[in-house]
């Protein structure tokens, strides 16, 4: 079950100094799931995941990855904090970038590519990390 980020009045821990951006396709849960179970968690980097999810559909993709991994897993809340030590998914049908140390959720602009578009994502993690 996904579990809430950090309360976002509180400010990122400092021992927070890595953001690693990861991005998949419609069809890349199976490989999601394969590069979560290497992932260790580290008190210094927060992980942020983009993947294009049916925008119509419940998704499961917190709860398949979080049988993955011994990282917590959790669905992006519209600015909370990045915590160290977690692994953040996007959720269905939004666009997930970071401002700074926040997550900010935004309703996808027409375009023909799926959404959540991965280059916003990493964009952002360019500009602010």
């Amino acid at each position: 079950m996904a579990r809430p980020l950090p309360d976002s009045s509180i400010s990122t821990p400092a021992s927070l100094v890595h953001v690693v951006g990861i991005g998949a396709s419609a069809g890349g849960l199976e490989a999601l799931q394969q590069l979560v179970t290497q992932l260790t968690p580290a008190a210094t980097v927060s992980y942020v995941v983009a993947q294009h999810l049916a925008p119509d559909h419940p998704s499961l993709i917190v709860d398949l990855l979080g049988h993955a991994t011994t990282l917590p897993v959790l669905e992006a809340v519209d600015g909370a904090l990045l915590a160290p030590g977690t692994l953040v998914v996007g959720p269905p049908n939004r666009d997930l970038v970071l401002e700074g140390d926040r997550l900010r959720l935004r309703d996808p602009q027409p375009r023909f590519a799926p959404s959540p578009c991965i280059d916003l994502l990493f964009d952002s993690i360019a500009e602010h990390w």
